[in-house]
């Protein structure tokens, strides 16, 4: 690869980590503030987050919340999409530890999305599995990072809940999911600040 072709690489992806970075900070942001609301009750569309809903659930079973997780809301579709982007932006860290995995966890959330209109329900786990793949190849490459350990527990712990729910309610999961929510947070927060380190040294190398 000639040197010009380098440049406008390292040019177009500086530009993509920005975008991941500020997706993933989005995305800790909305879920700090669902966290704030559901203690508060002052802003009910930020407690209506599905991961907010599957926790309540578990917690205390009602036909009226289940009914809520069949519904394809604006801030659900946003939390989707700004994932994906934060995929996309994983992507070329990802294919220099495993190509055919990092093509994986880029593609999931965007399956996610397509489940997610279909069904409502898989598509959730899917997109949200996307942190727990990305998280698993960086810890297949960096067996010490702490980000990558923190996101496959923090993921792990959601989604194990998350399958649950399609057979059983559970207290106990509640509480799991909810450590999982915590942990989850500073993650995006940690993946944001990792991705706009990233678009920093691409614009260095230009």
């Amino acid at each position: 690869m000639t040197e010009t072709n380098c440049r406008t690489e390292n040019s177009v992806w500086k530009y993509t980590y920005v975008i991941g970075g500020v997706a993933s900070l989005v995305i800790g942001a909305i879920f700090s503030i669902a966290l704030i609301e559901l203690m508060t009750g002052t802003i009910e569309i930020f407690q209506n987050n599905f991961v907010i809903r599957l926790i309540k659930l578990h917690a205390e079973y009602s036909e009226s919340l289940e009914e809520l997780l069949g519904v394809v809301n604006l801030l659900d579709m946003s939390i989707l999409v700004l994932v994906s982007l934060t995929a996309l932006a994983f992507y070329p860290t990802l294919r220099n530890v495993n190509g055919t995995l990092a093509i994986i966890a880029l593609c999931q959330p965007f399956l996610g999305i397509l489940l997610f209109l279909i069904t409502q329900e898989i598509g959730r786990t899917v997109t949200f599995s996307t942190a727990l793949t990305i998280s698993a190849i960086i810890l297949w490459n960096e067996r010490s990072d702490r980000d990558a350990i923190l996101g496959v527990v923090s993921a792990g712990l959601i989604l194990i809940p998350d399958i649950s729910f399609m057979f059983f309610y559970s207290e106990i999961m509640s509480i799991i999911m909810s450590t999982g929510y915590l942990l989850f947070i500073p993650w995006w927060f940690r993946s944001s600040l990792r991705l706009f380190q990233q678009a920093n040294n691409a614009l260095l190398k230009k």
